[in-house]
């Protein structure tokens, strides 16, 4: 019989389940009693109708262990008062006739109460199981529905089915056209023949009992549950518990089981349906604001470098060298600008895709600024930059390659929506155990909190409503810190209108910088 600490939030029974032995032994215990009680009242105050005396057990021992040990109690009981408290005592013979018909009162009244006392006693435990199998599917119920996966389902039916049988019990569901155990309770373990059992019962749609034809060597009965027509999950319960504490009708419970099993596989595979919808809906969504993003700030630089090298090439003789000399700078501006924009592409391609390969060493914090100027010379045109990043500042254990990255496109971004002739300051400093490059301009600032511009293609606002480039760089900037084991911030300025952006990076400390 299986543990009973395996059925959980199982509520107290009406009665205990007593071994027969110890029941009959504690109804001869009880008689016993009776007897050495009706004894003493005799000596003592003469009284009666002692018969009355030896009713007690048996009332007792139905209420307590059923009709079996209450029926002998009753016998016991009648042969203890002839016995002990008839004429001629210490011998079974009766001499008056009234004293038989006492004797056969003392058998009937006694049947008729353990009778009684027995039927109070098996509607009890009945109550008792039905109001355990209705917790049972109510936790059911509560348990799918914050059920995440199909796994969850299983785990929280087969622990129903366990609590409502007292029996070992196993859920097993069809995938890929194969059964196989998802959860069990109660201390399941199948052998090859209940897995053979369990798949005759899909495949037949009909149960297997345990021992029975076709599968003899089974010791699990097995249920199929069907979902819309199609059969992919079986519902087992072990034969080993005690016949008693099975359910009254096992077919009804499964059904019941098997439904709300049914709806809840049901629900699964329809939430994945509609997750799948949602991550096509969301790659649309991607698609279409690439697309939007190309259509915008490629075809710009594109169409400019295309109209000035037809304008070389058509018009080659008009042009004095000047001229030339500043259309072939505007085609390498627009040059370089699509190569910028290509080049975020690809970065965040490369994020998506988890393929950002980083190799940390020491560098110093003036020479990553210093490039990262560089690569944002287009953008910071027209602004007055100052740097203040001190040559003597502590190195950075990071990648330099990305950390250049990540502050040009910042730069960039400070660039593009700070005004023209006004300042963009670059100042580096250490805290916290932390290396910061903060730059901060004098543009319109976020206006509130800047997470939303840290999302792919996500612009602020700029002249036409519509600022230049992707949306990707502060994107690119966080997401090449974070590789790193740092971080980017930002808000508006407290000292002034703008914006300021922290990028936030790992100090290597006892590290020289050759």
């Amino acid at each position: 019989m299986p543990d009973t600490d395996a059925f959980p939030e199982t509520p107290a029974r009406p009665t205990r389940v007593v071994p027969p032995v110890a029941a009959y032994g504690l109804s001869a215990a009880m008689v016993a009693a009776a007897i050495l009680g009706a004894l003493i009242v005799d000596q003592v105050a003469g009284a009666s109708n002692l018969s009355l005396i030896f009713v007690l057990p048996v009332v007792v021992a139905a209420a307590a262990f059923g009709w079996g040990p209450a029926l002998f109690a009753a016998v016991a009981g009648m042969a203890a008062f002839n016995f002990f408290l008839i004429a001629p005592r210490g011998s079974f013979r009766v001499d008056d006739p009234a004293n038989v018909w006492a004797l056969g009162l003392l058998l009937v009244v006694a049947a008729i109460v353990s009778g009684v006392a027995a039927l109070a006693r098996a509607r009890a435990v009945d109550a008792w199981r039905r109001a355990d199998q209705a917790q049972a599917l109510q936790a059911f119920a509560h348990a799918l529905v914050g059920a995440p996966d199909r796994a969850a389902v299983a785990e929280a039916a087969a622990q129903a089915l366990a609590r409502a049988f007292r029996a070992p019990c196993v859920v097993l569901l069809e995938q890929d056209g194969v059964l196989a155990s998802q959860a069990s309770a109660g201390g399941a373990v199948l052998s090859d023949a209940d897995l053979e059992a369990a798949g005759w019962a899909l495949a037949a749609r009909l149960p297997s009992h345990a021992g029975a034809y076709p599968i003899d060597r089974s010791a699990f009965d097995f249920w199929p549950v069907a979902d819309h027509g199609r059969w992919r999950a079986v519902l087992g319960v072990g034969r080993s518990g005690a016949a008693a504490d099975r359910p009254s009708d096992p077919q009804g419970l499964m059904e019941t089981v098997g439904a709300y099993l049914s709806v809840a596989l049901a629900r699964e595979a329809y939430a994945a349906e509609v997750l799948d919808g949602r991550v096509a809906a969301a790659g649309q969504r991607l698609k279409a604001d690439l697309l939007a993003a190309v259509s915008h700030d490629l075809k710009t630089p594109l169409s400019t470098i295309l109209i000035t090298l037809q304008s070389l090439v058509r018009f080659a003789d008009v042009h004095d060298a000047q001229t030339r000399a500043e259309l072939l700078r505007l085609a390498i501006v627009e040059t370089e600008r699509l190569s910028g924009l290509v080049a975020n592409l690809l970065d965040m391609s490369r994020l998506e895709a988890g393929a950002v390969a980083v190799t940390p060493s020491a560098a110093l914090p003036v020479t990553i600024a210093t490039v990262a100027r560089r690569h944002a010379a287009t953008a910071l045109s027209g602004h007055t930059v100052i740097e203040e990043v001190a040559v003597d500042a502590p190195a950075l254990l990071v990648d330099p390659a990305l950390s250049e990255t990540a502050l040009a496109n910042i730069l960039e971004n400070a660039g593009k929506y700070a005004p023209p002739g006004s300042q963009v300051r670059i100042r580096f400093f250490a805290e916290d155990g932390a290396g910061v490059f903060e730059v901060t301009d004098q543009g319109p600032g976020f206006h509130g909190s800047a997470e939303p511009l840290f999302e792919k293609f996500a612009r602020g606002v700029q002249g036409d409503g519509r600022a230049p480039g992707t949306g990707l760089g502060l994107s690119i900037a966080r997401g090449f810190a974070e590789a790193q084991g740092g971080r980017v911030e930002a808000a508006d300025r407290d000292d002034a209108p703008g914006a300021c952006v922290r990028l936030i990076l790992p100090l290597a400390p006892h590290l020289v910088v050759a």
